[in-house]
This record gives structure tokens, sequence and C-alpha cells, in this order.
């Protein structure tokens, strides 16, 4: 009866760790933004997103001309900056001489000397 039996829970252990998380990738990724629900779908269906989110549009004719679509209201105008509200973010425009020359429900156009379009 004087069996020794000796435990193998530690060489398992060490076996173990090689093998569990072989197939995983434990290295950090950088996150990648995620795509909401509609511009995931908008890229399965092959429309482009600003039909179905409703995403800004926004055309630059040279530093003297931008028409924004898809936008929901004006929150800053004068003649060095307008900032227009969209549906995801804050559109602002710098520059000098700024008008806007029309705008509607849903377009505008902005004229004078366009130094910056940006985000917020």
């Amino acid at each position: 009866m004087g069996r020794n039996l000796k435990s193998t829970h530690k060489k398992f252990k060490k076996e173990a760790k090689k093998t569990l998380y072989k197939g995983l990738d434990t290295k950090k990724r950088k996150l990648e933004p995620r795509l909401t629900y509609l511009e995931e779908l908008s890229s399965h269906l092959s429309l482009p997103p600003d039909i179905i989110a409703g995403a800004p549009i926004i055309t630059a004719y040279g530093r003297n001309e931008i028409c924004i679509e898809n936008y929901k209201g004006i929150i800053e105008y004068n003649d060095k900056l307008v900032k227009v509200q969209a549906k995801s973010c804050k559109i602002c425009i710098e520059g000098r001489a700024l008008n806007i020359l029309y705008f509607t429900e849903d377009e505008m156009k902005v004229t004078g000397y366009i130094k910056a379009i940006y985000y917020q």
C-alpha cells in the first residue's frame, strides 16, 4: 500500500496552455468602426447609404461653392462660419465672405471663399 502517487496536474496545465489558445489571436487588434444597422442594410441591398440612412451629401465645386444635401437645420451662420446639423453629425464650413445662396428643406448652397470643411 505504500504507493507513491505523483500528481500530473502541473504537467497537464502546461500542455493545455499551449494548445488551448493556439487557434485564438491574442494580440490586440485595432477596433474598426462598426457600421450602423441602416448602413449595413444599404450595403446588402447594394444601395447608396445616403438613400436609406439619410447620410449628408457634400459636393464642393472648387473653393467657392458647396452644396449640402440631407441636412436637418442651420445651427450657426455668419460670414466666416456656417454650421449645419445633419442626421448623425454637425458639418462646419469655415471661410471668408460665406453666404447661403439658397436653402430648401433638404438642400443648401453656400458660396464664398471656403477654407475648411469638417465634421463635429
